[in-house]
């Protein structure tokens, strides 16, 4: 007869120890349903055993003690498997939802994704924050060392509630469980390290907190409460489709805008500007749901041309604006203003009262039009120039126009930042030959409206507002004069003025993906070669390895997947060994552990394979991939 010894549980969510008389040939099963006799009548579906001197849970019902190693000595405990995070998703909402601990890291993820509606989980991955008490990481220890946050002067972040997770409204994910979220556009608090990176050294450590996919995050050391971050971790998107990836498109776009704001991806004044131009109007879109709305299908349209419509605005070759003509009433711009005209503008002004006629901006002696018209001035091809500073109060609109035949620059200057929004509107829409107030002012007003909140000095920022720092890089804000890059998004706006919300995030991401260093993943290694040490750079992309110098970034041998033959680790002294057609390549890994760098390189081997956009995800050939053969 099999030995008897007690074995200790203890269930921590209830404060209570057991012990129970076990023998080693007692399967895990049997033991569970024990535990949930002697704790009493309750719900214990989600519990599972969890044995805390190995981090590793007890998961499999039919493995006995004795195979597991459990020993009288063992110290094990009944928790539930799914506890509350915090988490982090890519559009820096916060959300606080149950999350599997006791799976692997990879279904944790598809769990997660399938709960908040994102297709394509395994495009995605958990990230480490900094917690309080955490288990030690080598990204982390790096971050640490660093004073200050390199971001800090993004936009003041939003009261936080006592549990560490940003105040919001509930969040009800599928199933009908729910979590408390808040959109945010302001950088995250400083448990998130991304906006500490500001070189591709700090990028090389920030990788070192993405976790073991075929781990829980429960043996990583996630403990309820936590900050954990979802992000998108390979880039190579499939099947993104505009009908059914509403969700995974505006992720995609938050966490791009980012990369590029926070300098994660390096890209030319021309694309930043054009970046700014497009978030600028996902943020008026946003504000108007009718903007580049489409129109149903006529009765006796064909499916054939409902398609072929929505075709045309998915590839961008049609904007959905055009697809849905509307009527508006033109709206009467008319008001007060200062003028003053003529080579010597300084003080001459005198007020006015003014009305936008078709494109023409007519001036009286007072509102009743009764004093009769003293000045009429065709804004048609005018060139326009705001001249602002919030913080000293001046809303002036500078003009060169045609004046009774003749050009002549003007100054305009309203008293208000609303005031000054309305007019600068209907003089760019008038300079180009709309008649102001017409179709497509209320859109230009209220770029004109962020285009003012861009000047506003942060520290008077009013909560919402959006500065220029929310739109650019900041080393090309400290490089050129903030009053010319606001006039250059407003300018560049003008071509993407008529998307709809989705639309414009989808060309975001497009224009993302087009960057020369797009979806790059750096990690700081020293390459096995006789008689060197030196630290250099790998870049991770989609299809290569790219070998750089770690101080001036100069790309030295890359090597494509392609080439690839065989790869493999020594975990004795952590060194990935790569064989190609040109020969093999050796590695240690500074600024993460091995395995991450080796999950990388065969994530995105297995995301290669993906061919059939409704196969389902092949778990067992993604371990196989990334696992490395760890033991």
């Amino acid at each position: 007869m099999p030995r008897e010894w007690e074995l200790s549980v203890e269930a921590p969510e209830i404060g209570v120890t057991k012990t129970l008389l076990v023998t080693g040939d007692m399967m895990i099963g049997e033991i569970i349903v024990k535990l949930a006799t002697a704790f009493g009548p309750q719900d214990w579906s989600d519990h599972g055993l969890w044995w805390p001197e190995r981090s590793v849970w007890l998961r499999r019902p039919r493995i006995t003690l004795q195979a597991y190693g459990i020993e009288s000595d063992s110290k094990v405990q009944f928790t539930a498997q799914n506890k509350p995070l915090c988490v982090k998703l890519p559009d820096r909402t916060v959300v606080r939802m149950k999350v599997n601990l006791a799976s692997e890291c990879f279904h944790a993820v598809e769990q997660v994704c399938k709960s908040i509606g994102i297709r394509r989980f395994e495009e995605l991955s958990f990230m480490r924050c900094a917690n309080p008490g955490g288990p030690p990481n080598i990204a982390l220890q790096y971050y640490s060392s660093k004073k200050t946050a390199v971001h800090s002067h993004l936009e003041p972040g939003r009261d936080h509630t006592s549990d560490g997770c940003i105040q919001g409204a509930e969040y009800v994910v599928s199933g009908g469980s729910a979590g408390l979220i808040v959109r945010s556009d302001s950088v995250p608090d400083h448990t998130f390290m991304d906006q500490m990176v500001s070189t591709t050294h700090d990028r090389a450590f920030l990788n070192g907190l993405w976790f073991d996919s075929s781990k829980s995050l429960y043996s990583q050391g996630v403990k309820e409460g936590d900050f954990i971050q979802l992000k998108f971790k390979y880039f190579t998107f499939l099947d993104l489709d505009p009908q059914v990836d509403r969700l995974r498109i505006g992720h995609l776009f938050e966490q791009a805008h980012w990369s590029v704001v926070l300098e994660d991806v390096d890209c030319t004044e021309e694309e930043a500007i054009s970046f700014a131009a497009l978030q600028l109007q996902t943020i008026l879109a946003r504000k108007r749901p009718d903007l580049g709305q489409q129109a149903q299908p006529a009765e006796d349209s064909s499916d054939l041309e409902a398609a072929l419509n929505d075709l045309q605005v998915s590839l961008g070759t049609q904007s959905a604006a055009a697809a849905a003509p509307s009527v508006m009433v033109a709206r009467k711009v008319d008001g007060h203003l200062k003028i003053a005209k003529g080579s010597r503008l300084l003080g001459k002004q005198k007020v006015g009262y003014f009305v936008f006629q078709e494109c023409s901006l007519l001036q009286y002696s007072n509102p009743s039009m009764g004093g009769g018209q003293i000045g009429r001035y065709n804004f048609r091809g005018a060139v326009i120039t705001p001249d602002v500073d919030p913080d000293k109060g001046k809303y002036t609109i500078r003009a060169e126009v045609d004046d009774s035949g003749s050009s002549t620059e003007i100054r305009l200057t309203a008293e208000s930042e609303e005031e000054f929004a309305m007019w600068l509107a209907a003089c760019r829409m008038a300079s180009r030959g709309k008649a102001a107030g017409s179709a497509g002012f209320e859109s230009e007003k209220e770029a004109c409206g962020v285009f003012v909140s861009m000047l506003t000095p942060l520290k008077k920022a009013e909560e919402g507002k959006r500065t220029l720092a929310s739109f650019l890089p900041q080393a090309l804000i400290k490089k050129r004069n903030i009053k010319q890059l606001a006039s250059s998004i407003l300018d560049a706006h003008a071509s993407v003025a008529g998307q709809a919300l989705l639309e414009s995030k989808l060309n975001y991401v497009r224009a993302w993906e087009a960057l020369q260093d797009f979806g790059v993943s750096y990690f700081l290694v020293n390459f096995t070669i006789p008689g060197r040490s030196k630290e250099e750079l790998l870049g991770v992309a989609y299809n290569r390895l790219i070998r750089l110098d770690a101080n001036t970034h100069a790309h030295l041998q890359t090597w494509r997947y392609s080439t690839m033959r065989s790869w493999n680790i020594n975990w004795e002294i952590k060194e990935l060994k790569i064989e190609h057609e040109d020969g093999p390549i050796a590695f240690t890994c500074r600024s993460a552990d091995l395995k991450i760098l080796h999950e990388f390189i065969g994530g995105y081997i297995f995301m290669s394979m993906r061919k059939d956009v409704h196969e389902t995800v092949n778990s067992e050939m993604f371990y196989k991939l990334t696992g490395g053969w760890e033991g």
